[in-house]
């Protein structure tokens, strides 16, 4: 068996998204259990680590099918695996061929979310049509959380080529809270309160500036982390930080900043604010991240509490109501008034995060391949 695989990705570091974070955490990881690793995806930047080869194609039309011809070509005995996400490709919809396009190289695919393809005007149901035809002509389908796990088993596909695995936290271990405020010029006598994430609409920032403006002076400060992230069509995704109401509180906006500092803030902040409007899921990257580095978490909860199993109520993290900034405002308001509770979830976090380690992660992953690479081509 050849272990080999090339990952198929529409964004990669230093391009910004948390698909790109993984593909290349992921890829690490296996090749650091022995496996020989490539990523095809769109131009880069210049690049500073070069640690995966990679290969650039402009589009996923031509030069993707070139690409897959080299390995046919060569006997590569590998495994292509796809890193959907319906924005990293721009919604194009031609990248639901890749496993005929490949054939007779199997196709593992995961869905890092299940937003439809564009298509053309008026595809209509045809949208939906594109991604059941994606999992049903893959080898493999990988999801990773259950709530998507249950829609693409409502597609046909079934358990034996269905895996769920989660993402892993994309920042590194943190480093010494006291030290992070004083790099970053942080206040000691004021409690932080962090935000970390892009700036769509449904990330809720306007939530939590509403709630820390119904807190009681002195309030905490609130930190930004993270950018504004334009939608496939180069719109903005959310409004500016005036039209989410931060002129009501002291706030500091410190933008996108590297892993090694975003995990240090995680780290030092007496909360870190998750307020999704559509309830927090396991494919959100921000919340692997920060229960991965030992965080006092709020965040919202699921129509479907259980979606979020394991995390628990008051002992991984605190769960909010969705768009509710008087529940926020309570949780808040408790967790700065008691240190204990914040040890309590910040040593809740730890544990459950354990779940989520690439080791763990990439041994699911090489078990994967092993099956697939083991099972007889299926009919193009």
């Amino acid at each position: 068996m050849e272990r080999s695989v090339v990952f198929v990705t529409g964004e990669y570091p230093p391009l910004r998204g948390g698909v790109g974070d993984c593909t290349a955490r992921l890829g690490d990881a296996l090749a650091s259990r022995g496996w020989s690793v490539q990523v095809v995806t769109r131009p880069l930047p210049a690049r500073t680590d070069d640690a995966l080869p990679i290969r650039e194609v402009s589009g996923w039309g031509w030069e993707l099918r070139q690409a897959l011809r080299e390995l046919r070509s060569a006997g590569w005995g590998g495994v292509v695996h796809l890193q959907y996400q319906a924005g990293a490709f721009d919604l194009q919809g031609r990248i639901a061929l890749l496993p005929v396009l490949a054939w007779p190289i199997p196709v593992v695919t995961t869905f890092h979310d299940l937003r439809v393809p564009y298509l053309f005007p008026k595809a209509g149901v045809l949208r939906w049509s594109a991604l059941r035809w994606l999992a049903r002509t893959s080898a493999a389908v990988v999801v990773t959380n259950l709530e998507d796990e249950r829609v693409v088993r409502r597609w046909g596909v079934r358990s034996a080529r269905l895996w769920r695995i989660p993402i892993g936290p994309n920042v590194p271990e943190p480093g010494s809270p006291i030290e992070t405020r004083a790099r970053l010029d942080l206040p000691f006598e004021r409690p932080l309160v962090v935000f970390f994430g892009f700036r769509q609409a449904d990330k809720g920032l306007e939530t939590l500036f509403a709630a820390v403006a119904r807190l009681p002076e002195p309030r905490p400060l609130v930190v930004l982390v993270g950018g504004e992230q334009p939608d496939a069509r180069g719109a903005r995704a959310g409004g500016s930080l005036a039209e989410a109401g931060a002129e009501r509180v002291l706030a500091v906006d410190l933008g996108y900043r590297p892993a090694r500092e975003v995990a240090d803030l995680l780290a030092a902040a007496e909360a870190v604010v998750l307020p999704f409007r559509r309830g927090a899921s396991w494919r959100n990257g921000t919340l692997v991240a920060a229960l991965a580095c030992g965080a006092a978490v709020v965040t919202t909860r699921p129509d479907d509490p259980s979606l979020l199993l394991p995390l628990r109520d008051g002992e991984h993290c605190r769960l909010v109501p969705p768009d509710d900034p008087a529940a926020l405002a309570r949780a808040l308001a408790e967790m700065l008034a008691r240190p204990e509770l914040r040890d309590t979830l910040r040593a809740g976090a730890r544990a459950v995060a354990a779940a989520f380690r690439w080791e763990r992660i990439a041994a699911r992953h090489e078990q994967l391949y092993e099956v697939v690479l083991g099972s007889p081509k299926r009919p193009r």
